[in-house]
């Protein structure tokens, strides 16, 4: 275990190694290409975080969470950002200076963590790639252009924003995007609550991400809503959301509740705690399942709409019958799961849980994990849309 957790840390190390700011970079990023910016004008505001801190931030059981919504409760990852733009709402990152004096390190990691784990399991960013790859083709009328809704640590908009060059990448979320390194010139970062409505998006981007972010959204219907408003004719839309629910090696459900019985996990125990406090913030966190008939209700938004399951193990238990890859997957899974009873505990102690309570949890919990005492899969629900095209066009 420890050689392929050393491997990962050493991969997000050097991943963007040769992209270091240079003290000529530090400085606000121009658009100087109107073009590419499909929001309303901005105008610059200066962010200093000795000052503006608390309106961006909070503190919460030695965790730092956004200041603008009570539905999103896992810890935020920020860094300083000396520079941002602000306009409409929402504030446009230059990632002009990066600073880790505001971020929440572990949250960072786990995100990270996460994006490299689906990524591999997905083998690459998109659950339809052919779709994407139509959307997103060159056009002589309009430049191609990208939303990440939960942007969170940007590896997502970032490795899109490197894979479409030709395209416009745009990251929302709740705070700044806590950026390893100097984004390219066509990915930039909002902050903005979709709970407010996307008006200013509309009929603006050819592909829509939503991934993990269901426990943020108040009406993730309503959601769906904007989201086919933003699109354009052929435009694709893609969501990913965990399961809080466990399940067995045979993917049954994990029902036990009695630390008695032989069926009885901690990792179940504690992720039902955790989904008990989010739902009591909104009911959003419980639609995964539900997205894929949403879709198909929309009568005439979606030409197509899609649906699959993703199956990751938490940890390399079944080693004899897993390749290096799948491994590699499992082990990512497992390191997300153990940084998440960190991440969750704040939420926990919100909600009224004991303190001495929660520690009992998580040492039972990554006990169970680090030692495989359960063998356990999490379940990950995919659903995507591909927006209807007007009668006559062909891509």
């Amino acid at each position: 275990m420890a050689a392929t957790i050393s491997s990962h840390d050493r991969y997000f190390r050097d991943e963007y190694a040769d992209d270091e700011l240079t003290g000529d970079e530090l400085g606000v990023r121009e658009f100087s290409d109107g073009s590419r910016c499909s929001s309303p004008t901005w105008s610059v505001y200066s962010y200093e975080s000795s000052v503006d801190h608390q309106r961006m931030l909070r503190e919460i059981h030695g965790r730092s969470f956004n200041n603008t919504s009570e539905y999103y409760m896992l810890p935020g990852q920020f860094h300083k950002i000396r520079s941002i733009r602000l306009y409409g709402r929402g504030w446009l990152t230059s990632a002009a200076f990066f600073d880790t004096s505001l971020a929440d390190p572990p949250e960072h990691c786990r995100l990270d963590l996460q994006h490299e784990m689906l990524k591999k399991k997905m083998n690459g960013l998109f659950l339809r790639p052919d779709a994407v790859h139509r959307a997103l083709a060159p056009k002589q009328t309009e430049i191609p252009s990208i939303l990440d809704v939960g942007a969170g640590s940007g590896c997502w908009a970032l490795d899109v924003g490197k894979l479409f060059p030709h395209a416009d990448v745009v990251g929302i979320d709740l705070a700044p995007a806590n950026l390893k390194s100097q984004p390219p010139p066509n990915c930039r970062f909002e902050c903005d609550d979709v709970n407010l409505g996307l008006d200013q998006y509309h009929d603006c981007f050819d592909v829509v991400n939503a991934r993990c972010v269901s426990s943020g959204i108040a009406d993730y219907r309503a959601f769906l809503d904007d989201v086919a408003q933003c699109l354009r004719p052929g435009g694709v839309f893609q969501s990913i959301e965990a399961d809080f629910q466990m399940y067995d090696e045979q993917f049954r459900a994990i029902t036990a509740r009695s630390e008695d019985d032989p069926e009885f996990s901690w990792t179940q125990k504690m992720a039902l705690a955790s989904l008990s406090a989010m739902e009591a913030r909104g009911p959003g966190v419980r639609a995964g399942p539900q997205i894929p008939k949403w879709l198909k209700d929309m009568e005439g938004v979606w030409e197509e709409t899609g649906e699959k399951v993703l199956w990751i193990p938490i940890g390399p238990w079944g080693e004899e019958s897993l390749g290096e890859r799948s491994k590699y997957v499992a082990e990512l899974m497992r390191q997300d799961v153990i940084r998440f009873t960190s991440s969750v505990r704040p939420l926990l102690l919100t909600a009224g849980y004991f303190e001495e309570t929660i520690d009992l949890w998580t040492e039972r919990v990554q006990d169970e994990l680090k030692n495989l005492r359960r063998r356990l899969y999490i379940r990950w629900n995919c659903s995507w849309g591909i927006k209807r095209r007007k009668p006559g066009v062909v891509f």
